[in-house]
């Protein structure tokens, strides 16, 4: 069985739904003041002196954690101080890179994503997870996660990263818009510009889609996902990587559907262009799901309906990747951070946080199973999802952050006009070669 099959069997809407969580171990027995009643917990005896645990995370993410944290301040005696954390994997490496290589860490756990994680890992900056995250929270992950854990958040079988997020992007749509117009929602590339051009209007800053495509990490980002949906390795700069970018660069210059602007945006102006009545459909983290409903005074369900991505000449396809909790190897309150990664990831905890956001949410059983009768948009649309098929592996080089810098500024060139296609394919290789010598 092929890993593409794997993926479609092991994921299928009955696998989600099915099933129980794993069980909860017991808590450990202790003296003295407070109990820990999440598994595998290190008891306040344990932990050492220094109080406080400093934790940084996306702040969109804080309220949720905030939400939890009450228990266990109050069972460990801790403080959890939470620090805003970087919103993309190279931001990652260079916020705490000058740190993690002068042996000293200026947090105690940190939320990092798949394209630094592998770096972190090779240079010995953050602490293998096995001896940490006990076997009940592991086995609490489908089978479907198994490749990506292996790939992105371990080496040689040693964990060093636990899953907080599944990402895949999802396309979202603005119902209400399309059904007024009396418009179907677009299904493949060429619907997706037909639907794009009955809703620009460049004059009023109005768009048919849009993404974040700023430097560094974001371009790479969407790139890899209209890849996938060409059927492009997107790390080799193959033909069909160069149907992608040609057909980005299409929409930009050519159809106009989609704001030039974009190469210089993140997510969160992207999600406030689309909050503002400004696009149609886009491509978007899970994250957006809470972020709207956010805010209240605008959101409404037909607003952000979430369909299948629209087909390119390899499908419907969408990249898997995701976030998670790392503890670096210079932490200033280890005991501490250990203690609050077994909590968060815990069958007990990690549901109650991924009710809350989407950035927390996993296809965990616990989780899953707490949320299928709940009408969770994200829940629903990740069956959806793999009933039809969207799930793609994320493209994997052992350089990845650097490899998705080749992808960035190559594509840049060729969509502000600065170079060829075929010179940035070509360019491309060359790039990627020499990362591989």
């Amino acid at each position: 069985m092929s890993k593409q099959d794997t993926v479609r069997q092991s994921m299928s809407r009955r696998m989600f739904l099915k099933g129980t969580a794993g069980s909860i171990a017991a808590a450990l027995a202790v003296g003295g003041p407070g109990k820990l009643l999440a598994q595998g917990m290190h008891v306040p005896a344990l932990v050492r002196q220094n109080n406080t645990v400093i934790f940084a995370i996306q702040e969109f993410a804080h309220e949720a954690i905030q939400s939890v944290l009450p228990k266990f301040e109050a069972d460990t005696g801790l403080t959890v101080q939470l620090e805003g954390g970087p919103v993309s994997g190279n931001e990652m490496l260079t916020k705490y890179s000058p740190a993690f290589a002068s042996g000293t860490s200026p947090v105690d756990l940190f939320s990092d994503a798949d394209d630094d994680s592998p770096t972190f890992m090779r240079a010995g900056w953050v602490m293998p997870l096995n001896d940490i995250i006990p076997a009940e929270t592991w086995d609490d992950f489908p089978p479907s996660m198994k490749d990506h854990i292996d790939g992105f958040l371990s080496i040689e079988g040693v964990r060093y990263r636990i899953p907080h997020e599944f990402a895949v992007g999802y396309f979202f749509t603005r119902k209400d818009w399309l059904d007024e117009k009396g418009v179907t929602t677009p299904t493949t590339w060429d619907e997706l510009v037909a639907v794009g051009k009955e809703f620009s209007d460049a004059e009023n800053g109005i768009w048919g889609t849009t993404d974040g495509l700023i430097k560094p990490a974001l371009l790479y980002v969407y790139i890899a996902y209209l890849a996938a949906q060409s059927g492009g390795k997107v790390f080799e700069f193959d033909e069909q990587t160069g149907v992608a970018l040609q057909f980005l660069y299409d929409m930009i210059h050519t159809h106009k559907i989609f704001p030039d602007t974009a190469l210089n945006q993140d997510y969160t102006a992207q999600n406030e262009l689309y909050m503002g009545d400004k696009v149609a459909v886009m491509r978007q983290w899970p994250f957006f799901q809470g972020v709207a409903e956010g805010n209240a005074e605008w959101y409404a369900a037909d607003k952000v309906a979430i369909e299948l991505p629209p087909a390119g000449p390899a499908g419907s396809k969408s990249w898997i990747g995701g976030w998670g909790y790392s503890i670096p190897t210079y932490a200033p309150n280890p005991d501490g951070a250990k203690a609050l990664i077994q909590y968060l990831t815990s069958t007990e905890v990690a549901p109650e946080l991924a009710k809350q956001q989407g950035f927390l949410l996993t296809p965990r059983y616990s989780i899953l199973e707490a949320l299928k009768d709940s009408g969770d948009e994200l829940i629903e649309a990740m069956g959806r999802y793999a009933d039809a098929d969207v799930f793609a592996a994320r493209p994997f080089h052992p350089r990845v952050a650097e490899a998705q810098t080749v992808v960035d500024d190559m594509a840049s060139l060729f969509l502000t006009d600065q170079a060829s296609l075929s010179d940035v394919l070509k360019q491309g290789k060359d790039l990627i070669a020499a990362l591989d010598q």
